[in-house]
């Protein structure tokens, strides 16, 4: 079940786990071990193959390791640049959400990790604002976005011009299905058992 793992605190489990691992190698590993343990992580350098032949002495001098704590939060400072964008465009005007039900705010998009659900009405204009903040956010923060895992779902009363407008636009292809978000699917509709079997299907693969 590679696709199938639960959401959790994966920091804090590392932390423990490592903490525990330390207490019992501990007693058993001498400081010098430590010394050497700590010369592989602060004089890391790195090399770079140019035509086959290695080129310099890289030394890093700033950055976070794979594992670090604050590395989470660095992601989460840099899309918070793309959510201003999305919420300056709805101040202005031109970017209008979905209500789940009467009465409730309006949803404009949703973030977890690296994966983005943005909601808008299926406009020329909207289309055009949203590929405007798309390229503002590339531009500004040096991130790419995968366009060829990038789909576009609209609501199956919507013309096809309006499919093919957003396909162009946005450089996306049309979701035939319902997408998914997060490993599971984006949308739900009446027949659940027929949305979920998948899941099922994987699992007894793998008993």
């Amino acid at each position: 079940m590679k696709e199938l793992r639960p959401i959790a605190l994966c920091n804090v489990i590392y932390k423990i786990l490592s903490k525990a691992l330390a207490n019992r190698l501990k007693p058993l590993l001498q400081k010098k071990w430590v010394s050497w343990m700590m010369m592989c992580i602060t004089s890391v350098h790195f090399q770079v193959l140019l035509n086959g032949n290695r080129v310099g002495s890289i030394v890093p001098g700033r950055g976070l390791r794979q594992g670090d704590p604050l590395s989470p939060y660095l992601f989460i400072l840099g899309m918070e640049g793309l959510s201003s964008l999305i919420y300056k465009a709805e101040r202005l005007g031109n970017m209008h959400g979905i209500q789940i039900c009467r009465g409730a705010p309006k949803l404009h998009h949703l973030m977890f990790a690296d994966d983005v659900f943005l909601f808008f009405q299926a406009s020329e204009k909207e289309t055009n604002e949203v590929a405007t903040i798309l390229k503002t956010f590339e531009v500004a923060s040096g991130q790419a976005i995968n366009y060829d895992k990038s789909e576009v779902f609209l609501n199956r009363h919507a013309p096809p011009t309006t499919h093919i407008m957003l396909s162009n636009t946005l450089h996306v292809q049309k979701c035939v299905t319902t997408g998914k978000y997060l490993g599971l699917p984006s949308m739900i509709g009446r027949n659940k058992n027929e949305v979920f079997r998948f899941i099922k299907e994987r699992i007894l693969k793998k008993l």
